[in-house]
């Protein structure tokens, strides 16, 4: 987080985690492989968090305010957070097989919202069973805004006005 995707060096993290360096290359051959693990293991932890929430059984609007609040403080701390990192990663990378990781975190990430949908569904809160496309339509605009404050900035009153909107399409569309 501190230093982005495109100037880390091996032996930064070697430094940074003060393992040795044939202990580091004994698991991982390269910062894409490390950075990758991290990802991976970064969005398991989000879906961990959100079936979490879910088991607390709280209101279907309580769980999409705190979504949503999670993802403005995102926004609030992008030195903080993975997502600078992620986008030099992606344009960094141009193999198939990055666009499939990146293929595959847009869906982890979707199935994150997925579950909080279906859960206002199976609660009734939701009487329209469009959750799949729902949630698309929400990743979507999120990483859109994510887009727009890691290339432009944008104020936290602009991402309030944004997330308001994603709640009133969310509970319009839903209702």
């Amino acid at each position: 987080m501190r230093k982005g995707f495109a100037t880390v060096t091996m032996k930064d993290i070697i430094e940074e985690c003060g393992i040795s360096r044939g202990g580091i290359y004994l698991y991982f051959k390269s910062v894409d492989e490390i950075f990758m693990r991290v990802i991976e293991n970064h969005n398991q932890k989000r879906l961990k968090e959100a079936k979490q929430y879910i088991s607390e059984d709280k209101s279907f609007e309580q769980l999409i305010d705190e979504y949503l609040g999670r993802q403005k403080k995102r926004l609030m701390n992008l030195n903080n957070s993975l997502l600078i990192p992620m986008y030099e990663y992606r344009f960094a990378k141009t193999e198939d097989y990055h666009k499939e990781f990146f293929r595959d975190q847009f869906i982890y990430t979707k199935n994150i919202v997925l579950e909080i949908l279906d859960y206002g569904f199976a609660k009734a809160s939701m009487t329209n069973r469009c959750t799949d496309s729902l949630a698309t339509s929400v990743v979507l605009l999120i990483e859109g805004i994510s887009m727009l404050a890691v290339a432009a900035g944008i104020s936290e009153e602009f991402i309030d006005k944004q997330m308001t909107s994603i709640k009133d399409m969310i509970f319009k569309i839903s209702g």
